[in-house]
């Protein structure tokens, strides 16, 4: 019975000392891990505020960037690398003001700006420091980090050079197969009028020219009472709101219509 009791008490010793060396092994690699993931977290916090303040900068730039080196009313002067440098470094220490820095070697003195750069109408601020995990009983070595920020500037926009030549605008209506190069074609201004059909018959118009039948309008042999027509139409019309009578006029481009003739009144 005794001895029974004495392998009892081995046993449980035996599972407290298996106990112990177990804790002794994970806490270290548990506290390690929790020591990285603040680092990351402290890091990533960093990142966004000179992040945020790198954004704020560029578009703070790009809107003084049209300003003259004489241009008083612009508080930075005119926009230049050394400019973009100085600004940003300002902005970043005004974002990082109160903010805890254990992990930034150097401090905010160690953010470095100096690929700052102003060039081909776009603010480009980059800033770059190492970080260095805090409170860690191990040697670590500092990682470094980048952070960027762009903005384009506000000087307006140069269009390519075949935009800068304005192209010839025509007018189309939707019926005919000519373009007019004049809104007061004649084509294009018309007047209706009506008559009998048998003086249509025997009636010219301004040019000369006898009056036939409307082929969208009238059918073959059709002869109406009234007719309409135009004083340089060569049609006359039993209906007044036929689409020869009718103009609807564009404005379009002329490179538009390259599958049309140039009208021989306005455009010859």
């Amino acid at each position: 019975m005794k001895q029974k009791k004495q392998k009892k008490e081995v046993r449980v010793l035996r599972q407290k000392a298996s106990l112990t060396v177990e804790c002794a092994v994970v806490l270290p690699l548990f506290f390690f891990a929790v020591v990285i993931l603040a680092g990351l977290l402290d890091s990533y916090r960093i990142t966004t505020v000179i992040q945020s303040a790198l954004c704020e900068s560029a578009k703070e730039l790009g809107m003084y960037a049209y300003c003259q080196e004489d241009d008083t009313q612009s508080p930075v002067g005119t926009v230049s690398n050394a400019v973009c440098q100085i600004y940003a470094k300002r902005k970043v220490q005004e974002k990082l003001t109160g903010e805890a820095l254990l992990g930034v070697v150097g401090g905010v003195h160690g953010i470095n700006l100096a690929q700052s750069v102003y060039e081909n109408g776009r603010i480009s601020l980059k800033a770059s420091f190492f970080y260095q995990a805090p409170f860690t009983p191990f040697q670590t070595f500092p990682v470094r980090l980048q952070v960027k920020g762009q903005a384009r500037a506000w000087i307006g926009y140069t269009p390519k050079e075949e935009l800068l030549q304005e192209e010839e605008m025509v007018y189309v209506t939707d019926w005919e197969s000519v373009y007019h190069t004049s809104a007061s074609c004649s084509h294009l201004k018309i007047s209706v009028q009506g008559m009998s059909y048998s003086h249509a018959e025997q009636k010219k118009n301004i040019y000369g020219e006898k009056y036939h039948s409307c082929e969208r309008c009238m059918e073959t042999g059709e002869k109406p009472t009234t007719v309409y027509v135009t004083s340089t139409g060569n049609r006359y019309h039993k209906d007044k709101e036929c689409g020869g009578l009718t103009r609807h006029v564009k404005l379009v481009k002329k490179s538009q219509v390259k599958h049309l003739n140039v009208c021989d009144r306005c455009g010859g």
